[in-house]
């Protein structure tokens, strides 16, 4: 109960606030009053503060603070873990930063707040032909009215495999017939089935399957239905059923030593990550610099792996300014290519140094290049304030489901109605507010 009364009350409150900022038509007997222009730049001394989820960002900071120089950017970062829970504290209690960076995982979560200003107020919906309509949408508040986080960057999930290994058992191995072979799920097992015999895998756990269909699609649809009851999702968990019962997974976390381990040794010869994953690889595994390259995801799946996405608090009292560093972040910044992730901003991405470059540790691969390709190939979801809770309900209906050897259906019509009888009331409140405003 609890929970569904702060659901109401955010977006009692956000939907007020949207009114408020609204560009509603004057009464014709009444002035016109020219209202503040909010992109207005002060010229004196002028202190932001940014809150982050990771490190890494001496550099922008620098050059922001080189071309303003009356401005000065201090960073605080939290972990990963407990981040959105002191955003959302500050929010609340009106003690914020001008500038929050935010996770598409956690993002949901601040689609039905009150306290966060409606980016198109600043100009931001001069940038939407510049960034992709499906990553544009994802950043807008659970009704629709207000853009709350602009994005950075978005990330899609890499196969990443060992090279010397598909030439080693007769399996295509350069990256685009590796791609175009494990369209279909018999091939992907094929490949399984023959590592195994030499305790080599392709995945670390049964369900590893399942994420990369979760990576295409998302959780709930913009009716709030749940989006996993079709005939995809019947078969990537008989194929999860068919690794469980034939062992042909390594049940060893990578996040581990020992997991690690598997990697250095070869034993995990497929991993599924996000871009980041490729310097990950080389810190756990130096001495295997030329064996691994990275692909497209196996059954034909183009996954997003996350995004990043910039909001600013209203109790911030320097937005033009929080603005102003979000902009230049994702605009100007994103065209110097300081690593292999890809730009949200389109026009960054074409940056011809960088889809020249070749990774020595992925035997010359071009990494972003295969990045950016992928990128253009997948689309982002639709976030709710309900995905986490659902995407808990989902997984552990799963996993207990593949355990218990039940049929697809089963497990799939367990999860359907776990969901709808632990978050019945909320996703009803979420309904109306969607069909509200359609």
């Amino acid at each position: 109960m609890r929970r569904t009364m702060m659901i109401i009350l955010s977006v009692v409150i956000a939907a007020a606030l949207s009114g408020c900022n609204g560009n509603a038509a004057a009464p014709a007997t009444e002035e016109i009053v020219e209202t503040e222009d909010k992109t207005a730049l002060s010229m004196e001394p002028v202190e932001l503060e940014l809150w982050a989820y990771y490190d890494g960002w001496s550099s922008i900071i620098e050059s922001f603070e080189e071309k303003y120089p009356n401005v000065t950017v201090k960073l605080k970062t939290f972990a990963f873990d407990t981040y959105a829970d002191v955003y959302k504290e500050a929010i609340a209690s009106g003690e914020t930063p001008d500038v929050m960076l935010t996770d598409s995982e956690h993002f949901g979560q601040f689609t039905t707040i009150a306290g966060l200003e409606n980016l198109l107020d600043y100009g931001a919906g001069e940038y939407e032909k510049d960034i992709s309509g499906s990553l544009w949408a994802s950043n807008f508040s659970f009704d629709g009215q207000s853009m709350v986080g602009f994005p950075f960057g978005s990330s899609p999930i890499v196969a990443y495999y060992r090279e010397d290994m598909m030439r080693q058992y007769g399996f295509p191995s350069d990256p685009e017939e590796l791609g175009k072979y494990m369209e279909d799920p018999d091939n992907w097992l094929e490949i399984a089935r023959t590592l195994k015999k030499d305790g080599r895998y392709l995945a670390q756990w049964s369900t590893e399957v399942i994420r990369v269909y979760d990576s295409a699609h998302g959780l709930l649809d913009e009716n709030v239905s749940f989006l996993r009851n079709n005939e995809a999702y019947y078969e990537a968990i008989e194929l999860a059923k068919t690794l469980n019962e034939e062992g042909l997974v390594s049940l060893q976390d990578v996040w581990t030593e020992a997991g690690a381990q598997t990697v250095r040794d070869g034993e995990l010869a497929m991993l599924y990550q996000g871009t980041w994953g490729a310097s990950q690889i080389e810190a756990w595994a130096p001495d295997t610099a030329g064996h691994w390259r990275a692909t497209r995801l196996p059954f034909n799946k183009y996954g997003w792996a996350n995004s990043a996405s910039f909001m600013i608090p209203t109790a911030s009292d320097q937005k033009a300014w929080a603005w102003e560093l979000i902009r230049y972040i994702v605009t100007d910044w994103a065209f110097k290519g300081v690593d292999n992730s890809v730009p949200a901003y389109i026009p960054a991405r074409a940056n011809g140094r960088k889809l020249a470059e070749t990774s020595d540790f992925f035997g010359g691969q071009k990494m972003y290049a295969t990045n950016l390709w992928l990128t253009e190939n997948m689309k982002e979801y639709r976030l709710t304030p309900l995905d986490q809770q659902v995407k808990q309900i989902w997984n552990d209906t799963v996993n207990k489901g593949i355990e218990r050897q039940k049929d697809a259906e089963t497990i799939i019509q367990e999860a359907e109605q776990m969901i709808q009888t632990s978050l019945g009331d909320d996703i009803e409140i979420l309904r109306s507010i969607a069909q509200e405003n359609r």
